[in-house]
């Protein structure tokens, strides 16, 4: 029995020093067993990494290979595995974590009735970790239920806190429970440790030495088992790092070497307690491992600065330049641009200073963090690095699919989880064959089965079909085109898409159903278990995860091929253990769902070792065997080092230093606390620092993607940057910004790429490209392969984002000879044309999707609104006014006539959409109460409503406007008018039209002279034009309206009666738009207004004198012709436009919405305003006079012209 130390520094080569002793050993004593203990982490590098340097040794240079049976490389439980293989205890069964979570349920439901704090937690899945958490840190401190108890006892007499007595009560009684059911039954970690150290004190290991190295804390039962092998081995040997021997006291918290110190001291005394022979501490002072000067100055200034007793660092720490380019850092613009400049400072390495891929180590914080980003920069340059975590299963889509499989039944099959089904692939329609004769065969399958799915998906969109409409026997039914009308013309591609949806939909509920039917009427765990195993072998889920192992074989991705295997493995494991420990429980569906999701979501897939050569991108946390050449620590910053530490147990920091303080026993102890693991960071940072032996690069990002504070600099960085005069390198991520453009030098692709900023920051700026770059670029020019990419690439440089203008051929091919267009679309076209050519060119949507758009509100709105005027138009006929209680009686009608419509079905879908439908009812009422009051104060009669015109029909069909083009075609303007009302004036007729918004409109004359709002004065038009068919006679324009539909919110203070509520309300429905600004057509049209009075229905304003007021909505008949002769213009204007090929991206920044620029078409227009092409089109707002004065003066200059032409023939 020995214990010898083997001290110094970090860059001291302890290891030289065990190899050296272990050579002796096998060489002196060839009998002799030698085990080498190092953590699970770092155990196969280990291995390779003993073997690989006793193989220099003059004993052993002289053989073919290296190896000894009687050397052995060991973690702990390893060691535990090798001791106990053939020990009963391994024949119990050993739970994972997901399994020892469903243990402490068990027992949460067993006990239930006993707690209080805990009493209502056994189905919170997070509570259920952080007991299971605690426990094993119980076990692993060798803190048993006893101890606790002395605990309670101490606590009671002292009076201390009822709260933390009663918590640590119930947390006894459940670990008692929990160590009562492990016992003898099933295994875990800490069993197999604490089996260990007992089989150790019988085994005879006079004979046998143990190293130990790579451990700076071990936990109590870690500690247990060192303290069995210092009793039985002849010798162990410990490896730490530390300035000095702490025999007589422990290092205080503050200090560097605080956990290592402790731990010697700690293993010291346990020795002298054990009477084992302690030999004198073997220092390695000055074999330094190959350390470079300037990282042992860094090393000697991080052990002096990291005495915080000392106000003032002794000693000089200066570098040399040569010894700065050693240590370097670098504060980099962007995450992307560190991992950039870090991915270009390996591939010099590599190409110019003969350094491998296996010298270079890559640490941060946590590899997450960083491995989005360098994965696909590193992939790219083809460098091939090993990235040190296992993946985690919960991103595999078996998970996805077990999730998904129990949503469906939850939530009554809604969209979402049933497309996350499909979209795993794992289930597969009957038609793919059980034994594929080649996976070219499947593959085919997967695909067709991959279109079907997208089929489905556009169908659900369209039609929304969710919940019973699944289980209902009826086919589905899908058309994608709806006429002007609403009516759905079926297609054969609807009809193909129809059947195709049904299939699967078939498909999907005949497997599904029966299994749902099945867990709903299982009793217990085991029975519940069994019937999703059942389900999933019927499904044939297994075969086709085979198909994807036999698919990555194929590829050569054995990683991926085993991955297969594995997850299907952790499944069946799962299902063990809930049978196992919850098999006889009650089934609950919604614990059983939580309890998978929990076992794959802490579930990883086991890590590959690295091949021979790979840069290692690791934890700063995880232990290296071997420092590498050279490490690259990135993410740098405050946040990282040091780390905020966060106690996420169920004992509180307090709870902690209250058990802490009542164990009394130095064998037993709980995990470092927050504050200690907050004291461990400057060690934790040294191992870092001195992870690599010729060279450490800091790096850390100056700004963040997701956060408004920059990140600012590790303070232990920048100690060292300032002690030791280092300067912090700006990295930019654009190599126009950087001054030193020698960083961004890289393969001729990379070369390529950055000569593409570097031209297109000269053409910006006019500054020349560097002389280097230019040099480059001459030379790559050489290589015709990458002048080829250069070409390709460079065309960029001189891409403009402006859409190729159309052949007039191929206009006319597009929109045919004839123009056949809606005011709408002609609208859009004067907003943007190149909108226009999208949308009703090329005819590009988006997805249909059953919702209810602004479209359909509108569409609901006119519908009830026009049945409601034609209801009170033919009732009106056989009485002079209807009472209130009639309007609503027809409106209540009306709505239930709509409601019952299909196209409105969505209404009644869920609680959302009935209370929406209740406030589109709501709107209705109130609309149909104003249209009753409108038509008691004005003289207008209605005479149509929704007045088709320019399309196809029966006599009912009004004209539409045709007018000719240049190219021989005509264009046809085809709508329909909301509204059309009469009054009667003797000999002449006046006419008005009305138009339904939802939203409140006014007329813009402005807009109008544009071409952007045609639709007021193109309905009025249409009106006059058909007056024959309308059965007015001679006709003139007296007004074109627009009426807000809407339910107004009346605020008032003071007390209304039933007829200032009333005018309130009426005032708030004015018509607005053009009125005919003659008295006495306004007096037959309104014969209530008197002089000085506003009217309640229009905008007008009559004076006391008995003229009109002021007013913008008022012109005269020669404005209105006017108006009418410019739109027709504009009509003609956009028809030749469109027909000539014109489709210039030309956006007015004014309008609200643009397809182009902020709507669905955007990706497809790249619409930028920062690019000198793409430009918002100039949009100057005219007044009334301004328009009307415009208009009259072109319409004068084209009667000239007209004229000057006739003239001339």
């Amino acid at each position: 029995m020995g214990l010898q130390f083997i001290l110094g520094k970090e860059s001291a080569d302890k290891k030289q020093a065990i190899y050296e002793r272990i050579s002796g050993i096998m060489t002196e004593e060839p009998d002799a067993e030698v085990f080498v203990l190092v953590p699970e982490h770092a155990k196969f590098e280990a291995e390779m990494s003993i073997l690989e340097k006793l193989w220099q040794f003059e004993a052993f240079r002289e053989q073919d290979m290296m190896g000894s049976m009687n050397l052995q490389t060991f973690s702990f439980s390893r060691l535990a595995w090798y001791l106990l293989k053939k020990s009963p205890i391994f024949q119990q069964q050993q739970l994972s974590e997901a399994g020892l979570s469903m243990l402490v349920r068990k027992i949460l439901m067993e006990k239930e009735q006993e707690l209080i704090l805990f009493r209502r937690e056994a189905n919170k899945e997070g509570v259920m970790k952080q007991l299971n958490d605690l426990f094993l840190e119980l076990r692993s401190g060798r803190i048993e239920e006893d101890d606790l108890q002395g605990i309670l006892a101490n606590q009671a007499e002292s009076g201390n806190e009822a709260d933390f007595q009663l918590k640590l009560t119930e947390l006894k009684e459940l670990y008692h429970a929990f160590n009562e059911a492990l016992l003898d039954k099933y295994l875990e970690k800490e069993v197999i440790l604490e089996a260990l150290a007992g089989v150790i004190e019988t085994l005879d290991m006079q004979n046998t030495y143990v190293f130990i190295d790579g451990f700076y804390r071990f936990t109590a039962r870690e500690l247990q088992i060192v303290t069995t092998l210092l009793r039985s081995a002849k010798q162990v040997t410990i490896t730490l790092a530390l300035d000095k021997a702490y025999v007589s006291e422990p290092p205080a918290m503050h200090q560097l070497f605080y956990t290592a110190g402790s731990t010697y001291h700690t293993l010291y005394h346990l020795a002298r307690s054990l009477r084992v022979q302690i030999m004198k501490d073997h220092w390695v002072a000055k074999d330094t491992d190959g350390y470079k000067d300037a990282l042992l100055t860094l090393e000697n200034y991080w052990i002096a600065s990291s005495d915080a007793t000392s106000n003032k660092v002794q000693g000089s720490f200066e570098l040399t330049a040569a010894q700065k380019e050693d240590i370097r850092i670098w504060g980099c613009e962007t995450k992307q641009a560190e991992v950039f400049h870090v991915a270009n400072e390996i591939k010099k390495l590599v190409a110019e200073d003969g350094y491998r891929y296996k010298d270079i180590l890559i640490l941060a914080r946590t590899v997450e963090e960083y491995e989005t980003i360098v994965k696909p920069i590193f992939d790219k340059d083809g460098m091939d690095v090993f990235y040190d975590k296992a993946d985690a299963m919960k991103h595999h889509p078996f998970m996805d699919f077990i999730d998904a499989l129990f949503r469906i039944r939850r939530h009554h099959w809604r969209y979402p989880d049933i497309m996350r089904l499909l979209r795993t692939e794992l289930l597969m329609p009957p038609a793919n064959p059980d034994n594929p004769q080649a996976l070219e065969e499947t593959a085919a399958a997967v695909l067709r089965f991959r279109e079907q799915v997208d089929v489905i998906e556009n169908v659900l969109l369209a039609y929304g079909y969710e919940g019973n409409s699944w289980l209902s026997k009826d086919d589905w039914y899908f058309a994608t085109f709806r006429d002007e009308n609403g009516n759905s013309n079926q297609s054969p591609e609807d009809r193909r898409m129809q059947d195709t949806s049904n299939e699967v939909r078939n498909y999907l509920r005949d497997l599904l159903l029966p299994f749902f039917q099945k867990m709903a009427k299982a009793k217990t765990g085991r029975e519940a278990a069994r019937n999703l195993y059942n389900f999933l072998i019927a499904a044939k889920v297994d075969k086709q995860m085979l198909f994807w192992r036999d698919e990555a074989l194929a590829q050569g991705d054995l990683i991926q091929a085993r991955q297969q295997e594995q997850i299907w493995k952790v499944f069946l494991n799962l299902l063990d253990e809930y049978v196992e420990i919850l098999g006889d429980s009650p089934f609950q569906a919604a614990a059983f769902h939580e309890i998978l999701l929990t076992g794959f979501q802490n579930a990883t897939f086991s890590l590959v070792p690295p091949s021979i050569d790979q840069v290692v991108f690791s934890s700063i946390e995880g232990a290296r065997f071997e420092p590498a050449k050279v490490v690259f620590l990135m993410g740098m910053t405050q946040d990282h080092l040091p780390a905020q530490k966060e106690n996420k147990s169920l004992l509180t920091e307090e709870d902690r230093e209250r058990l802490s303080g009542s164990l009394n026993n130095e064998e037993k102890y709980l995990h470092p606390t927050t504050s200690e693991s907050m004291a461990a960071e400057p060690y934790v940072a040294y191992q870092a620092f001195l992870s690599g032996t010729e060279k450490v690069i800091f790096s850390y990002p100056m700004s963040a993607d997701d956060s408004k504070k920059s990140p600012k600099i590790s303070p232990y960085v920048s100690r060292v940057a300032n002690a030791l005069q280092i300067p912090v390198e700006i990295k930019h991520q654009d190599i126009a910004d950087a001054e030193d453009t020698t960083a961004f030098l890289g393969s001729k692709q990379q070369n390529i790429s950055q000569l593409v900023h570097l031209l297109r920051h000269q053409r910006a700026t006019n500054e020349p490209v560097p002389t280097l770059w230019k040099y480059i670029l001459a030379y790559i020019s050489k290589d015709p392969q990458a002048k080829r990419i250069m070409q390709q690439v460079f065309a960029s440089l001189w891409h403009k984002n402006v859409p190729s203008k159309l052949t007039a051929p191929v206009a006319e091919q597009l929109y045919g000879k004839d123009l056949y267009l809606s005011v709408s679309q002609l609208e859009r076209y004067f907003e943007d044309p190149y909108s226009h050519f999208l949308q009703y060119g090329l005819k590009l949507k988006e997805r249909a999707k059953y919702e209810l758009s602004a479209a359909g509100t509108g569409e609901f709105f006119h519908e009830a609104l026009e049945q409601i005027v034609n209801q009170l138009k033919s009732r009106l006929i056989d009485t002079a006014d209807l009472s209130e209680e009639t309007v609503k009686q027809i409106a209540d009608a009306v709505l239930q006539n709509i409601y019952g419509n299909d196209k409105y079905k969505i209404l009644s879908t869920s609680n959302r959409m009935a209370f929406i439908r209740d406030q589109l009812g709501e709107t209705i009422q109130k609309m149909a109460w104003v249209l009753n009051q409108h038509s008691r104060r004005t003289a207008l009669k209605n005479i149509r409503t929704e007045a088709v015109f320019g399309q196809l029909g029966g006599e009912q069909m009004l004209d539409g406007l045709d007018m000719p083009l240049n190219n021989g075609g005509t264009l046809h303007i085809r709508g329909k008018i909301d509204r059309i009302d009469l009054v009667n004036a003797g000999e002449e007729n006046y006419l008005t039209i009305l138009d339904y918004k939802s939203s409140a409109h006014s007329f813009n004359f402005s807009d109008a002279y544009y071409g952007l709002a045609m639709q007021m004065i193109t309905y009025l038009d249409v009106a006059l034009l058909n007056a024959d068919k309308l059965l007015a006679g001679k006709t003139l324009p007296a007004g074109a309206f627009y009426l807000h539909v809407k339910n107004p919110f009346i605020k008032q203070n003071s007390f209304m009666t039933l007829e200032d509520y009333q005018k309130t309300i009426i005032a708030d429905y004015k018509l607005k738009g053009l009125l005919l600004n003659d008295t006495a057509v306004l007096d037959l049209i309104d014969p209530a207004v008197e002089s000085g009075q506003a009217s309640e229905i229009f905008t007008f304003k009559k004076l006391k004198a008995g003229n009109l007021g002021k007013n913008d909505d008022l012109i005269t008949l020669d404005d209105f012709n006017h108006l009418i002769a410019k739109n027709r213009a504009n009509m003609v204007e956009a028809g030749e436009k469109i027909l000539s090929g014109d489709l210039k991206l030309d956006p007015i920044k004014e309008r609200p919405y643009t397809p182009t620029v902020s709507g669905p078409y955007r990706a497809i227009s790249q619409f930028d305003n920062t690019l000198p092409e793409n430009r918002y089109r100039k949009y100057i707002k005219l007044t009334k006079e301004d328009v009307l004065s415009k208009i009259k003066q072109e319409l004068d200059e084209n009667n000239q012209e007209s004229n000057e032409e006739g003239e001339e023939q």
